[in-house]
């Protein structure tokens, strides 16, 4: 009779081990909230399962080397209330406290959900625009870095291989002058799945210096807006300018779902982010927290 095995490492070693012998039937959690909701779905019964809660040292965060490091069972409660990822990084940890309801932060874990990679996630659209890495391990203890951007391949799709394994997720520290925000639409958007969502950060002087446009739940998987990048940069903070970047998404929004029936709903929908997120990046100027990145 088939069965599902649970395998609970300690360690990092015993990870590695674990993980040299993964096969199709294996499954990693850090977490496991997605991976219920999988398992109903698609009858899995039997296999292997690699439960990563069991190792403390993949719990934290810390600042160091230029980076934010997230430890891979870090959950989205910690990182929502994390004074490190709300001073340094602010739209993973606006992002981090709209996930699911306080059960699922309590349990989800950040790992999990970029390497879920669901086109409705919220922290991936958030990581993506903060350039953000994953540090990999291999079942022959080796390390490796990629971008977020390149490890969410698509619907469901990540680019690692059966015997890898996220460890830890990498944020450069930016300075003064970097803000971000994120903002997301749901029909409750504290407890469901996002509808639409969309992470910017950017550098401020006298005008846009730089600036980063991450939209998720408009395809296969989250991307940065060019078209939006483009309007914003280099430009003096005005009105007129917002104005025009309202039209622009919508616009993006027209070339992502051309013949999707939610289409008039998601244009006017991004309105409604955009707003709340000029709200976001714009608060220090008149009172807010000026170190929000």
């Amino acid at each position: 009779m088939s069965e599902m095995t649970i395998k609970t490492p300690q360690t990092l070693e015993e990870l590695k081990r674990y993980i040299s012998n993964a096969d199709d039937n294996t499954y990693i959690l850090a977490g496991g909230t997605d991976f219920i909701i999988k398992m109903n779905k698609k009858n899995i019964y039997e296999g292997t399962i690699i439960d990563l809660t069991g190792i403390s040292k993949l719990n934290y965060i810390t600042k160091e080397d230029d980076f934010i490091k997230i430890g891979a069972n870090t959950t989205f409660t910690d990182i929502s209330e994390s004074s490190i990822i709300n001073s340094y990084a602010t739209c993973v940890a606006q992002a981090a406290s709209m996930i699911g309801s306080t059960q699922i932060r309590n349990c989800a874990t950040i790992a999990g959900n970029v390497a879920n990679a669901s086109q409705a996630a919220d922290c991936i659209p958030a990581l993506i625009c903060l350039n953000a890495k994953a540090k990999i391990m291999n079942g022959e203890g080796i390390f490796i870095e990629k971008s977020i951007e390149e490890l969410v391949l698509g619907i469901n799709k990540n680019s690692l291989k059966k015997d890898e394994v996220i460890v830890e997720i990498l944020i450069p520290i930016r300075n003064i002058n970097y803000k971000s925000a994120f903002s997301k639409i749901g029909s409750r958007s504290s407890v469901t799945i996002s509808k639409l969502n969309m992470a910017v950060s950017l550098k401020l002087g006298k005008v846009i210096e730089e600036v980063s446009i991450v939209i998720g739940s408009l395809g296969e998987k989250a991307f940065h807006s060019t078209i939006c990048e483009e309007i914003l940069v280099n430009k003096e903070v005005n009105t007129e300018l917002f104005e025009s970047f309202k039209e622009k998404l919508k616009y993006q929004v027209d070339l992502a779902i051309p013949n999707r029936k939610s289409k008039e709903y998601k244009r006017e929908a991004i309105l409604g982010i955009c707003d709340e997120i000029i709200g976001k990046l714009f608060e220090s100027s008149i009172g807010g927290n000026s170190r929000d990145r």
